[in-house]
This record gives C-alpha cells, sequence and structure tokens, in this order.
C-alpha cells in the first residue's frame, strides 16, 4: 500500500472515530523525520528519540478505553509544521502533543520543558519554514488558555512519576503551537548537549516514565474539560 493511501485510511478511521462520539482522539506529533534530523549530538538524533517516546506514549493511550492516539507520523518521514496540524485537526483531534529534545549550549539542567504558545524574544519566528508553506495565524486566547492548563495537567503527571520538570511552562510561536481547535502543547525531554540528560532520554525506563506521564496528564486534562474548555485549574 502506498504511503499516501494508507495516511488517507488513518485520517478516515480516526475521522469516523470522533464523529461516532467514541474514544476521544489524541494527536501525537514526533518531531522533525526524514530528511529533517532534528537536533544531532554525539551521534544521538532528536527525530528518532521523538518518534520512541510518541509510540511508547501512543501504547499508553491505548490502554485508555476513553483514549485513542492518532500520530503525525509514525516513520521517519518529513511532513511540513502546518501539515501536522492540519492533519490532527482533519481526524478530530481532541488535544496536540509535540515531542522533541533540544540542544542548548551553556544552560544549566533543567529537565523536562513544557512549551504553550506565546511571544519569545528569543525565537520571535520559530524555526525557517519551508518555501511555500502556510502560515497559520495565532490560535484564539481561549484555546491557548486551554493549552495552559494541559501542560499543568502534564507537568504534574511528569512530577508524580518521578521525572524532573522545569518550574514554568514557556512560551513560542511554533507552527506546531498553533491550532485555532486543539489545546497543544510541546514537551522537551531534554538537551541533548548535557551529557547527563542525554543519557537519560536514550534510557528506555526513563522513556516509559515520560510516556505514562503524558498519557496521564491528559487523561487528566480531558476528565476536566469539556470539547477543549478547561472547567477547573490545577495545583502547581
Amino acid at each position: 500500500m502506498a504511503p499516501s493511501t494508507a495516511l488517507a485510511l488513518v485520517i478516515l478511521l480516526a475521522a469516523a472515530l470522533a464523529r461516532a462520539e467514541g474514544p476521544r482522539i489524541v494527536a501525537l506529533d514526533a518531531g522533525h523525520g526524514g530528511r529533517d534530523r532534528g537536533a544531532v549530538v554525539r551521534g544521538v538524533e532528536e527525530n528518532a528519540l521523538a518518534l520512541r517516546i510518541v509510540e511508547k506514549t501512543a501504547a499508553e493511550l491505548k490502554k485508555q478505553k476513553s483514549l485513542f492516539p492518532y500520530l503525525t507520523r509514525w516513520e521517519d518521514v518529513f511532513v511540513p509544521l502546518s501539515d501536522r496540524v492540519d492533519r490532527a485537526e482533519q481526524v478530530g483531534g481532541r488535544v496536540f502533543i509535540s515531542i522533541h529534545a533540544d540542544k542548548v549550549y551553556g544552560r544549566k539542567p533543567r529537565g523536562v520543558i513544557v512549551w504553550v504558545y506565546g511571544p519569545n524574544r528569543e525565537i520571535p519566528k520559530g524555526p525557517p519554514r519551508d518555501p511555500g508553506e502556510r502560515m497559520r495565524p495565532a490560535p484564539p486566547k481561549e484555546v491557548v488558555a486551554a493549552s495552559r492548563l494541559l501542560a499543568e495537567h502534564v507537568q504534574g503527571a511528569l512530577r508524580r512519576q518521578k521525572v524532573k520538570t522545569a518550574a514554568y511552562a514557556d512560551r513560542g510561536g511554533f507552527a506546531v503551537l498553533k491550532s485555532d481547535k486543539m489545546p497543544s502543547i510541546l514537551v522537551e525531554v531534554g538537551n541533548l548537549v548535557d551529557p547527563a540528560e542525554a543519557k537519560q532520554m536514550q534510557d528506555p525506563a526513563f522513556q516509559d516514565r515520560v510516556a505514562k506521564a503524558i498519557a496521564q496528564g491528559v487523561l487528566s486534562y480531558l476528565s476536566s474539560a469539556s470539547d477543549g474548555v478547561p472547567r477547573v485549574s490545577v495545583a502547581r
């Protein structure tokens, strides 16, 4: 079966589930892929690391009858940034989680950093985009507010899994955080430049804890929200 045909079938299946009011669709996005390797440090590639964690998160979500994972990519292929969000919206995704690793020199270890949409002077335009790629506008305020709440739930779950997590949610104007329908967060699982964090990110047990925490955080968030609109806040 051609990749394009397989993708179309996956989108149709997930969309049918959403229309049937079955399991809630959780969009999982493994950063980079294909010709875009992402950060590469000492032979460790961000794109492969992100895909492993996404696969493990999908497996955790499948344990919940009320949730169904949709992967924006399930192999080492390149997918334009806006297309990732478009596909997730087409299947009726309730939330969008993008997984990445960082490559920052001279920074003290901070653990996992969760990002939501917002201005950031250090990265005002986000990463370079492909020529002709559609540029999405900023998400509406209510979606940004819901994204912040989703971030809180995931951060809390990470801490309960004993995963070191930054005390704040960072902000950036990344394309994958610009859905006007889905609360969206970007989860940076560590800094590949830091030897200890790089080693930890490659540890299957650590990956399992991160995956379990993301799944638990998503379930907790969706239990507190209706159609993506937050009902309650959680203690930090």
